[in-house]
């Protein structure tokens, strides 16, 4: 009961205290202090997102602390540092790169009327053996027509090769010092003038190169003495005489000729020109250019196309020529050049024609009397009055009976001079060539022209061979065969004029009358006179 009294009396007591205590709020929202109490403040709401604070944390009301601003002193940005002067690097010297070459695509030929592999490995400077292995043929297979033969790389192209590959492990294994250092030079140069803010300098473009002209050859004696006066009935590029002196007051009619393999037993007419010039075509094989003006037979063929060779020779005889085109370049050569008269088969076709059931190799002739018609009605005739060459019925020299040539692939030649007829009868690759209007090729003078051959980027045909530049005008060595004779001297001409051919005395030197064969061969060729194996290029 006193307990209870005790307990009853506190409570009374706390309530009166608290009731005493107790004031309302100003409007201001401060309290007044009554000592022994820890103000309260009220505080509006800042409009601002609270922190997220956990279930297990309390806010507690305290006094308002004021906290530093704290100062930021900024960082200084970083000075760039003085550029000094530029100091070439050491480079290493630069490896060689080795180069691969990569396997030529593999010539394919197809099979015409009349093939053998003996005339496909002729043509390809390849042989038979290497053929069949590369068509896996056998002895007892035929050949068919359309067919196609993969022609295995020629044994002097796959030795060139190799040489070619050994050469540029030389070079991998020893680079040349002085070129490493001049490439490290030229490499620090640039990146230094990378640095500058100048442009780049514009990539040079190089001129076409210009044809370079022949080696000089000094010619002794009197160039160009003057030829005795002939009749106007003999031929001056015969010295023979003819039925008629009105055949000689024309252009020369100038036939291009094919002489490759397969267009040898189709060849008409050449025993019955004047002069047949033989050059070397893509540096394979050779082609003719078969000069008429006395003796002209009707139909002459097969045509083949021009070459830059024509180009110089065609203005010397003033000539008009014919041919079967040519690649762009060459023709665009021929269009600029002296020749007046360009029977161009492909702009001119009337003197033309086409044997049927031929190839392409053998199929186009042309017909010598309409050409002639066709050039008269077309402005393209000239009287013409060549200087004619020298001749005597005499001769003199050392022994020369046999003529061995080493024209590439299937064109190796040799004439054997053949006493009974007096004129020197033709071999080709070892077999008989032939006109098949008058049987062996003859004729009564051969001279080996020695002149400049030079190489061009311009490409003839589909395999990529290339066009050779041949110098036929200036002067060179020459070596003239008659009668079983030689004789060595020289051929010079200023390009509208026959070459004049004198000794190595400076005398002039005399043809037999007849029929000529000049033979355009490199000035380092090696003729055989006596057996094939002197010839060598």
């Amino acid at each position: 009961m006193r307990d209870n009294l005790i307990l009853l009396t506190l409570l009374l007591s706390l309530g009166l205290i608290t009731a005493c205590g107790s004031r309302p709020i100003d409007g201001d929202g401060v309290v007044s202090l009554a000592a022994g109490l820890t103000p309260t403040v009220e505080v509006e709401p800042i409009a601002t997102q609270a922190p997220t604070v956990s279930a297990g944390n309390k806010l507690t009301t305290g006094p308002t602390v004021a906290l530093p601003t704290v100062t930021r002193t900024p960082t200084a940005p970083p000075q760039p540092t003085p550029t000094g002067t530029s100091v070439k690097a050491e480079a290493p010297s630069p490896t060689p790169t080795k180069t691969i070459k990569p396997s030529p695509t593999p010539q394919v030929y197809v099979i015409e009327q009349f093939d053998t592999l003996f005339d496909v490995a002729l043509k390809f400077d390849t042989s038979v053996d290497a053929i069949m292995e590369a068509n896996d043929l056998t002895e007892d297979d035929l050949l068919q027509i359309g067919q196609e033969l993969v022609i295995p790389q020629p044994e002097k192209a796959r030795a060139e090769a190799e040489l070619d590959e050994a050469a540029v492990e030389i070079a991998l294994g020893q680079p040349d010092e002085a070129a490493a250092d001049s490439e490290v030079e030229a490499g620090a140069d640039a990146a230094a003038d990378v640095t500058k803010d100048e442009p780049a300098a514009a990539p040079v473009v190089e001129a076409a190169p210009v044809p370079p002209t022949s080696t000089p050859v000094a010619v002794p004696g009197v160039a160009f003495a003057p030829a005795p006066e002939l009749g106007a009935n003999i031929n001056p590029l015969t010295g023979l005489p003819v039925d008629d002196p009105a055949k000689l007051t024309v252009r020369p009619l100038m036939v291009r000729i094919g002489n490759d393999p397969g267009a040898r037993k189709a060849q008409k007419g050449l025993n019955s020109a004047d002069v047949v010039y033989e050059e070397i075509t893509e540096w394979w094989v050779t082609r003719l250019t078969a000069i008429f003006l006395g003796n002209t037979p009707e139909v002459v063929g097969p045509i083949r196309s021009v070459r830059l060779a024509n180009i110089q020779e065609v203005p010397q005889y003033q000539g008009a020529l014919a041919h079967s085109g040519g690649s762009d370049p060459v023709r665009w050569e021929v269009s600029q050049s002296a020749i007046e008269a360009n029977l161009d088969e492909f702009y001119n076709p009337a003197p033309y024609f086409y044997h049927e059931n031929e190839s392409w190799e053998t199929r186009l002739s042309i017909n010598t009397k309409a050409a002639r018609e066709y050039m008269k009605a077309n402005h393209l005739e000239k009287a013409v009055s060549l200087p004619p060459f020298f001749f005597s019925e005499t001769s003199s020299g050392e022994p020369g009976e046999d003529i061995y040539i080493p024209y590439p692939g299937s064109s190796f030649t040799e004439w054997h001079y053949d006493a009974g007829s007096g004129k020197y009868l033709r071999w080709i690759n070892g077999v008989i060539m032939r006109d098949t209007l008058s049987g062996q090729v003859a004729a009564s003078n051969v001279i080996v022209y020695f002149c400049d051959h030079q190489r061009t980027d311009i490409v003839e045909d589909s395999t990529g061979a290339t066009s050779v530049r041949i110098i036929v005008n200036g002067a060179g060595r020459a070596w003239f065969f008659r009668d079983g004779k030689l004789t060595k001297g020289y051929w010079q001409t200023d390009g509208t004029r026959p070459p004049y051919f004198s000794t190595e005395a400076g005398e002039p030197y005399a043809l037999k009358p007849g029929n000529s064969w000049i033979q355009l061969v490199p000035v380092d060729y090696t003729i055989g006179l006596n057996s094939a194996d002197e010839a060598s290029r």
